[in-house]
């Protein structure tokens, strides 16, 4: 009696990338060194961040639920991958600036699959969003967990990008390093206040896709560290005067 053997599909060569994120990251960190099937590499990272983030993003949209659910699903991924835009180019320029080896196809993957290592952690402390939306939490009490979960999220991807540049060369490493990681930092609040918001108050009447924009991020801090100490800048609404006649 014949026995039928059934061929078995290899992986897509997407998910074969994804699945070495998980488990070889210097594997990953190899392949980008070396420059191999990069193309590919880059798709399996986007997807990752379009999936990762976007699961924790929705997981921040339940506390005002509804649409807010599919906004902020939608715009996580999307401040990523615009930071994404601008970061990769100052990698190359300041790679270029120092005397290091700088190739855009190689800042763009390394900075990718950072992103995507820490939009999978993201992923993974989506059940916590939701446990502490679930048990009740006050709305602040959700922003110092969805800030916690960001923060650890961001450690792990700094530590891949780190080990990238390491591994391509050492010289120089500690001038690109925190240079780069500024201009991360300024960009991504800057494209995380455009989009905002993506976490919203249950008793927000309506569910705005985008608030309108008023300065930037840093000035939004500057008048917040303003009101904090007791003083109000109020340049376009007046003070409340007191009419003719009234006590």
């Amino acid at each position: 009696m014949s026995t039928l053997v059934y061929p078995v599909s290899s992986p897509s060569p997407v998910w074969q990338s994804i699945d070495q994120l998980l488990r070889d990251v210097p594997g990953v960190l190899d392949r980008i060194r070396e420059g191999r099937d990069l193309a590919t590499l880059a798709r399996a990272m986007m997807l990752t961040i379009a999936c990762g983030a976007g699961v924790f993003g929705a997981a921040m949209g339940t506390y005002r639920g509804e649409v807010q659910i599919l906004y902020a699903a939608v715009k996580l991924p999307c401040v990523l991958l615009l930071t994404l835009a601008v970061c990769a180019p100052a990698l190359t320029a300041l790679n270029r600036a120092i005397g290091r080896s700088g190739c855009l196809r190689r800042d763009i993957a390394l900075v990718l699959s950072a992103l995507a290592r820490s939009s999978l952690v993201l992923a993974a402390q989506a059940p916590i969003v939701l446990l502490a939306v679930q048990t009740g939490a006050t709305y602040h009490q959700v922003v110092l967990v969805v800030v916690a979960c960001c923060a650890l999220a961001g450690a792990v991807g700094l530590g891949m990008f780190l080990r990238g540049l390491r591994a391509r060369e050492l010289g120089g490493l500690w001038t690109v390093a925190p240079a780069l990681f500024v201009v991360f930092v300024l960009v991504g609040a800057q494209m995380s206040w455009t989009l905002r918001p993506f976490l919203l108050r249950p008793r927000t009447p309506e569910v705005p896709v985008l608030r309108s924009v008023e300065g930037s991020f840093f000035e939004a801090v500057a008048r917040s560290t303003l009101s904090a100490r007791g003083i109000y800048l109020r340049d376009e609404a007046p003070l409340p005067t007191r009419s003719v006649g009234e006590p």
